[in-house]
């Protein structure tokens, strides 16, 4: 079975060119509810699977917004999604990599990479919020960028370091940073990253093998507990790094949003959005219900 999976009766698309975000399964889930708002409020197309075999197995009903029509089939534990045009691509995780095939999907996802001639990639996740030192404390802002050594300047890199502080200056605290604190290090290790996932070991493994697409990260610092606000926060972000390749779908976000404000470096940033939640959301890890019942159980 190939690593990536199109959809049954059509064609593996052409990802030459295209930006490539990769959510982790990381602390809070925020990076994958970010991007989950992304999926559902820019009607990014669903064009295929990635490592099933890598993934824990996940499936279930086909999710949308409130108020659209349900649609028929399956959702599987790992989706790819793209523009129409294909200049950004998303690759959804529903659950964590299983153990035992870290290694593989690290290697397949590298190798994918380098096949598909992706131009960039952004690796998303949360980080241990108790973790961070006196200058992650005192930053105005809970998102950190982190840049490969010696990156290439590009446009995303170029807005992902110009939206909030480097990692480097901020990261865990009793643990020396690799190099100076800033983005432009010329270390050839990256920071530890604390319960951010597979983050760090991507990052490495694209580093080796995918060269030709400079892979970086955008980083929260969170902690376990209600995750929506941070959510819509980080999704927010996200709109702002990944503003050229969303242009062609940013009129498909509802306009019944409403606004919300972005603090980047301290500043009030107009524009960032209030996202429609996903249906699923209702009856998930967050929803209402549950959270009830949860409160009920905990405190009779």
């Amino acid at each position: 079975m190939d690593y990536f999976v199109p959809l049954p009766g059509t064609q593996a698309p052409s990802f030459a060119g295209s930006t490539l975000v990769l959510p982790q399964p990381s602390l809070s889930s925020l990076a994958q509810l970010a991007c989950d708002l992304l999926v559902h409020n820019l009607r990014l197309e669903l064009v295929g699977y990635l490592g099933v075999r890598d993934y824990v197995p996940a499936v279930g009903g086909r999710d949308g917004l409130p108020g659209d029509a349900e649609q028929e089939g399956l959702a599987l534990g790992t989706e790819v999604y793209t523009t129409p045009s294909r200049s950004l691509t998303l690759v959804l995780p529903r659950s964590p990599v299983i153990r035992a095939r870290k290694e593989h999907h690290l290697q397949a996802i590298s190798a994918w990479v380098a096949a598909g001639g992706f131009k960039d990639v952004l690796v998303v996740a949360g980080t241990d919020a108790a973790m961070r030192g006196d200058d992650g404390l005192n930053a105005a802002t809970p998102l950190r960028h982190l840049l490969p050594p010696s990156s290439p300047s590009t446009p995303l890199l170029t807005s992902l370091a110009s939206l909030c502080p480097s990692y480097l200056s901020s990261s865990p605290s009793g643990i020396s940073s690799p190099g100076p604190t800033t983005s432009s290090s010329t270390s050839s290790t990256l920071p530890p990253i604390p319960h951010g996932g597979l983050t760090r070991s991507l990052m490495l493994a694209l580093a080796a093998h995918a060269p030709t697409s400079p892979a970086a990260a955008l980083l929260i610092y969170t902690s376990e507990g209600a995750a929506v606000d941070a959510a819509h926060y980080l999704a927010s972000a996200l709109a702002a790094v990944l503003g050229p390749q969303l242009g062609e779908v940013r009129g498909l976000v509802p306009v019944e949003t409403q606004q919300q404000k972005l603090q980047v470096e301290g500043e009030d940033a107009e524009g960032a959005r209030r996202w429609k939640e996903p249906r699923s959301w209702e009856r998930g890890l967050m929803g209402p219900e549950l959270g009830r019942d949860a409160g009920r159980e905990m405190y009779g």
